[in-house]
């Protein structure tokens, strides 16, 4: 975290151009004070980031004490509407070709047979 605050340092002192030293208008506190600041606020974050996790649970435990634990689903009311899709099958050509090709054989029917139908064996 140090290593990050002096590059972090380093790079808005170049971008925002302040000068070092006393008597500028972009630097305000000696660079003993500046390093000490630093010092302190490395510390303090470390000391967050170690605490975080513990923090975490905490609040994690007073939440599950306070929100309900499981959700009861409602009764249902009405019946869910059931939807019918007309299906249209689309033959390929392959399977038109084979249905031509392996049709049914048998003897053609006769006009004159009226009523009696004789079913062959296939």
């Amino acid at each position: 975290m140090s290593a990050s605050q002096l590059a972090l340092h380093v790079f808005l002192q170049l971008v925002a151009s302040h000068q070092d030293g006393l008597g500028y208008a972009g630097m305000r506190f000696s660079p003993l004070v500046m390093t000490l600041g630093h010092a302190v606020v490395v510390l303090l974050t470390g000391l967050v980031m170690a605490r975080a996790e513990r923090a975490l649970f905490v609040v994690a435990r007073l939440l599950g004490s306070i929100l309900p634990r499981r959700s009861t689903p409602l009764p249902v009311v009405a019946q869910p509407r059931t939807v019918c899709v007309v299906v249209v099958t689309v033959r390929t050509l392959a399977q038109l070709i084979y249905q031509r090709i392996h049709a049914r054989r048998g003897p053609p029917e006769s006009p004159a047979a009226g009523g009696d139908h004789v079913e062959f064996a296939t």
